[in-house]
């Protein structure tokens, strides 16, 4: 019987249950799973050296024909086996420990490829256990040794080398295995890509094949964002006309002039909500540029216009904290809110309001009918299928706008925002004064916080100061100091005379709550907490930041800690300080010394993409957005490629399904 894609691993030659259910555990269960189980690099042994020229380099691959093989047991009990090996140049010796069966397996005469390492003793040299594979006289007929071996992702009890060699017996047959619905709109087919990508003659096929296998990762991507941009564009929704008036209004209203970014996104977004086809934007601002002000506009013009809004906060502070801005922002303009932050609170059944909720109101709410426009805040931290939901709930489609003050880098806005169009807002509002950052090592950290509390008291106890650690209490595992024990320190050492209190996450949302309202009315002078208040807490006279092992956090999230200072005219700080164990010079200072160095979010942002990945820096595994076996989330040309041949597939209309299930992935 002949294998296809969708054969079992257990019914390729030499692939017992035993080895199936290692397979498993890498999640290959199919052939398909097999051959879509790419390398994550290469050992490259092809250049073949002499045992001469083995020895001068002191590493490398040789070709030696075996003179004698001898094993003896030492007093303690271990084997020895040593390999006397011969080429034009040299004889030298091979010694392997406690491997006994070579006496049997390497055969006198035959000539064997060995790849290792040269030991030096003095004037002794020494090849402890070098990797040997039989020569078969051609370098594509080797498994492991003398070319380009791929190593894989293993498990246990299943090595790259044993890989390799279940890999080897379906070689042949890929062609037959695999299909290839986009052979047309590529250089090479699936089937080559595959079998170059496991079989490389050199580099150049390497190269080869994971262009191929990169534009079907993204082509993916591409086919979602292009079907949700054709799902838009054949909905219909209410045309929200621009109340210039009005809004002319409430910008002479606010206390500062708009930034040209903040102009040009009012502007745009103005202009979209104005036609039949529902706007799905995202505004992509820095930490303090203004977003809300942006946002602002576009309810009060929804809002004049007869259509009611909602808010969609990912917490309950942030909920609260919107609240209190919308009110403030709306003083004079007789715009009803409502605030919905908990399952048992309803919402009125009056029309024409603004209404501020968290993810509670995706459940079993009644939603205005006039609902026209939905604002999602911080929209990494909700799921796409959340989303949904809400969107399902309402009798028609609104107008969608999304914010982020984590600034996303270009290439993952178009990657994994691409149906969104996406405004950026980089300046920052005139009346705010940068913030000075700095790196300050463990070694300094009593005059850091000598300082901050020499600062309060010069400001007559105006202005105040957080302290952010990343853990709420001692765990065994961890040195890093915590929110419960640094507390006491700071109040006991540095802030004798000075009010402190605390804030974590474990604590009730109403607690969080009279903790913020205190300090923000200044009852206290410090706030030490985790990063609890990351994100959308606005105080301010809050014109320190002291972050404690720094060094367990992104950069992004730095940056969103950062932000909490430097929010009015008055001159802003941000300290980091590393742990105890973070030495000079590492990567980790490395990391927070270019963080005290740069203050737009977007340059951040993008060090810290490039420093540690999608996954880790935005959260993205924890999301459902896939990452890439090949593809770079850096690679725009490609994913530009891929989105004009998923736009010809759709209008073709193509089996999409079965396209998808045919390419890599």
């Amino acid at each position: 019987m002949s294998l296809t894609a969708d054969s079992k691993v257990v019914e390729i030659k030499g692939v017992g249950e035993s080895l199936a259910t290692k397979f498993s555990r890498l999640n290959i269960t199919t052939v398909r799973d097999l051959l879509f189980h790419v390398p994550i690099k290469y050992q490259d042994s092809s250049h073949l050296l002499s045992i001469e020229d083995f020895l001068l380099k002191g590493e490398g691959t040789f070709l030696a024909e075996i003179v004698d093989v001898k094993t003896f047991r030492t007093r303690t009990g271990k084997t020895i086996t040593t390999v006397k090996v011969k080429d034009d140049t040299k004889k030298i010796n091979l010694t392997y420990f406690n491997q006994p069966y070579l006496s049997k397996v390497l055969i006198k005469n035959e000539t064997y490829l060995f790849d290792g390492k040269v030991t030096i003793k003095g004037s002794k040299r020494d090849i402890y256990n070098p990797k040997y594979e039989l020569f078969k006289g051609e370098k594509e007929k080797q498994t492991n040794l003398g070319k380009l071996a791929p190593i894989y992702p293993e498990t246990e009890g299943l090595t790259s080398n044993m890989i390799r060699k279940i890999l080897k017996t379906v070689k042949e047959d890929i062609p037959k295995i695999l299909s290839d619905p986009l052979a047309k709109y590529t250089n090479i087919s699936l089937q080559e890509a595959i079998t170059k990508i496991h079989f490389p003659k050199d580099t150049n096929d390497i190269l080869q094949a994971r262009e191929r296998l990169a534009f079907d990762e993204m082509l993916k991507i591409a086919i979602k964002i292009e079907t949700e941009i054709l799902e838009r564009s054949t909905q219909k929704t209410l045309p929200i006309k621009t109340d210039t008036k009005i809004l002319n209004k409430f910008i002479k209203s606010l206390p500062y002039k708009l930034t040209n970014d903040q102009n040009k996104a009012m502007e745009i977004i103005l202009e979209e909500i104005n036609r039949e086809v529902p706007m799905n934007r995202l505004l992509n601002g820095d930490v303090g540029s203004g977003k809300t002000v942006v946002a602002a506009s576009a309810v009060l013009n929804t809002i004049k216009n007869g259509f009611s809004c909602v808010l969609l906060a990912p917490t309950t502070v942030l909920a609260k904290q919107h609240y209190d801005t919308f009110k403030d922002l709306f003083k004079g303009f007789h715009i009803p809110i409502e605030l919905c932050i908990s399952s048992q609170q309803d919402i009125s059944d009056a029309n024409n309001k603004l209404i501020i909720a968290t993810h509670s109101i995706l459940y079993d709410k009644q939603l205005p009918s006039d609902l026209n426009l939905v604002i999602i805040d911080e929209q990494h931290r909700f799921g796409v299928e959340q989303r949904k939901y809400f969107l399902k709930k309402l009798p028609h489609t609104p107008h969608h706008l999304t914010m982020t003050a984590t600034p996303i880098p270009r290439s993952l806005t178009e990657i994994f925002f691409g149906n969104l169009d996406v405004s950026e807002i980089r300046e920052k509002p005139s009346n705010r004064r940068g913030i000075k950052s700095f790196y300050t090592p463990f070694t300094k950290r009593d005059d850091c916080f000598n300082w901050v509390a020499k600062k309060i008291k010069e400001s007559q106890f105006k202005e105040q100061a957080f302290v952010i650690y990343p853990l709420i209490e001692e765990t065994d595992i961890s040195v890093a100091k915590t929110v419960l024990t640094s507390f006491e320190e700071l109040k006991k050492k540095y802030f004798k005379d000075i009010s402190i209190t605390y804030l974590h996450g474990r604590m009730k949302d109403t607690e969080k709550t009279k903790i913020l309202n205190d300090f923000k009315k200044k009852k206290y002078n410090v706030l030490v907490s985790t990063s609890v208040i990351e994100v959308g807490i606005d105080i301010p006279d809050a014109t320190i930041m002291v972050i404690e092992n720094a060094e367990r956090f992104g950069l992004a999230q730095l940056h969103q800690l950062r932000g909490r200072v430097g929010r009015s005219d008055l001159q802003s700080y941000c300290y980091t300080i590393p742990g105890i164990e973070v030495e000079k010079d590492s990567k980790a200072e490395e990391r927070l010394k270019y963080f005290s160095k740069h203050s737009s979010g977007f340059d951040v942002a993008e060090y810290d993409l490039q420093s540690r990945g999608p996954g880790e820096v935005y959260g993205i595994a924890q999301s459902g957005i896939p990452l890439f076996k090949v593809a770079s989330i850096h690679d725009l040309d490609t994913l530009k490629k891929a989105r004009n041949v998923a736009k010809r597939l759709l209008k073709s209309d193509n089996h999409i399904e079965n396209i998808l299930q045919n390419i890599f992935r």
